[in-house]
């Protein structure tokens, strides 16, 4: 613990695991999902079209509003919280789409929804993949990529996971993984109730992990969930870590971000 009672890892932590979700990227402009100020209600024809029964009549509005994810993702850059992560030298668990934690140099990261900066073919059978560079629009083309499929033919989408499809199982079986060898697990910005994300943390917890949530403004019930409960905010928590494990004393030598 710190002086001020606020839990802090110590030389003990030596396998620290992060789970992250859209509230550590919030300051990007990207905003978070859920509750009433969410992409959700605030776009209620964004979240009908995240429905995968809806596909492909659905991939105009994918492709405008991952398009734009990924544009705000790429013009703003890492939080200093994605930054501090990555020093640390942690592996990452991200429940978010914006490659963010790639750009600050995380290089262990499972990606349980997908990624908005890449392209997939629609058919399950094609292993087709690509590259996008977000732009406006409603085309595949309007964010560098072909309509269609050059390996078999099918229309392209966003690599994000929809509503009622299953996550990436690589990506699970790594993120279960980290949850089973971790001493340490941090929960970042995310309501910790979405599975299969919500049985990480226990995972953790049954294998010996001290678990801790960090959220600007946790949900209700995330006491009895977690061994501590940090309601601050995660882009000064996290640096004050990484200053006090690597020892750096003073102010913070970390990337200036606007708040």
């Amino acid at each position: 613990m710190s002086a001020g009672g606020r839990f802090t890892p110590g030389a003990a932590h030596r396998e620290i695991v992060f789970l992250t979700g859209s509230g550590i990227s919030a300051r990007t402009g990207l905003g978070t999902f859920r509750g009433p100020e969410g992409l959700w209600a605030l776009e209620p024809e964004t979240e009908e079209a995240m429905h995968a029964e809806l596909l492909p009549g659905s991939l105009p509005q994918l492709w405008r509003v991952w398009g734009r994810m990924a544009r705000i993702a790429r013009g703003h850059g890492p939080t200093p919280g994605h930054r501090a992560i990555a020093r640390l030298g942690a592996p990452v668990i991200t429940q978010n789409i914006d490659g963010l934690h790639q750009a600050a140099g995380s290089e262990l990261v499972a990606e349980l929804h997908g990624s908005a900066l890449r392209a997939v073919c629609l058919e399950l059978r094609c292993t087709w993949s690509a590259p996008l560079a977000p732009g406006e629009g409603p085309r595949a083309e309007d964010h560098g990529v072909p309509g269609a499929c050059p390996r078999c033919g099918a229309p392209t989408r966003p690599d994000v996971v929809l509503f009622d499809e299953q996550l990436p199982q690589d990506a699970l079986e790594l993120a279960m993984r980290l949850a089973q060898r971790a001493d340490l697990f941090v929960a970042v910005g995310t309501s910790g109730v979405v599975f299969p994300s919500a049985q990480l943390a226990p995972l953790a917890a049954s294998h010996g992990a001290t678990t801790v949530l960090i959220d600007i403004a946790p949900p209700n019930g995330s006491r009895a969930l977690f061994d501590h409960v940090i309601a601050e905010d995660a882009h000064e928590v996290l640096p004050d870590w990484e200053r006090r494990l690597h020892r750096v004393g003073g102010t913070s030598f970390l990337d200036p971000f606007p708040r």
